[in-house]
Parts: structure tokens; C-alpha cells; sequence
């Protein structure tokens, strides 16, 4: 069953994020309390699967969760999604937009996690409906409208 494992929200830069017990999501805003809250419409939520922390792990490389960045942390693979494919959570509906970069700051928990996370860090969505989220709420996928293709850096 698709899942969120972890919400993460926080004014700083510093990471690992904090965790949250749920989260308020805003149209076109992101997760209220964040950082990146109001800053850039598509890229307000970061969805990371938990996957990214088991290809880390396979590299030797072990890491608390909040610590990608991420917004949401879910059971299953966002890489796996086509462009555009929407995640209904309760009522919010977030879209996926496009693959987020990994910048340097990762390198504080090793200087190899940039490299073995490049391009399977997570992904950027845009908040279509906003609401709550909480831990351990289910998650429906939802195929894009789109031609299915590959994300794009």
C-alpha cells in the first residue's frame, strides 16, 4: 500500500529537516513552516521515496530520514512515476514536476552521496489542492492527462 513514512518542515537550512506529525499543505505554496514555503509554485513539495535512502545504504552510506531535504518521504519509488502524475493524499493533490537536483549539502553526510543519489534524490511537485497530511496516510497515484515520457533535470 502507498504510504507516508515521514513529514519533514523547517524555516532553516540545515539538514537532516525536522520531522512533523502532519503537515498543511497550501495551493501553490508548499508545506507551511518550510523554507521553500510560497517560493516557487513547482517545486514547493519534495517528494522523496524511500528508495533514495536504500540506494545510500547499499553505498555504505546510512541516513536519518529528513535528511534528503524532503518534504514527504513515501513507501514506494516517485522515479518510477511519469511526468505529471498526480499523488492524491486524504484531500490534497499534489502533481509531480520534475527531478531535483542534489546540491552540495548532502555532501556534509558524505562526500559520495551526491553522486549516488544524481537523479534519484526525489521530486518536485506543485500543490493542485491543499489540506493536511499526516504520517502513515494512503496514498492514491494517479496517471498523468500527458504523454508518459522521462523526467527531465
Amino acid at each position: 500500500m502507498n504510504t507516508v513514512l515521514s513529514l519533514h518542515a523547517g524555516p532553516g537550512t540545515s539538514l537532516p529537516k525536522p520531522a512533523v506529525a502532519k503537515a498543511h499543505l497550501v495551493e501553490g505554496m508548499g508545506v507551511e513552516g518550510d523554507r521553500h514555503f510560497g517560493k516557487h509554485p513547482d517545486r514547493a513539495v519534495l517528494v522523496v521515496g524511500r528508495s533514495a535512502y536504500e540506494l545510500a545504504a547499499r553505498a555504505g552510506i546510512e541516513l536519518p530520514w529528513g535528511a534528503l531535504g524532503e518534504n514527504l518521504l513515501i513507501d514506494f519509488d516517485p522515479h518510477e512515476l511519469d511526468p505529471g502524475s498526480r499523488l492524491q493524499i486524504g484531500a490534497v493533490l499534489l502533481e509531480l514536476t520534475s527531478v531535483c537536483t542534489v546540491c552540495s549539502s548532502l555532501s556534509a553526510f558524505d562526500l559520495r552521496l551526491p553522486k549516488v543519489l544524481l537523479g534519484k534524490r526525489g521530486l518536485y511537485a506543485r500543490v493542485l489542492r491543499g489540506g493536511v497530511v499526516e504520517v502513515g496516510d494512503r496514498i492514491e497515484v494517479q496517471s498523468p492527462r500527458s504523454t508518459p515520457g522521462a523526467f527531465f533535470e
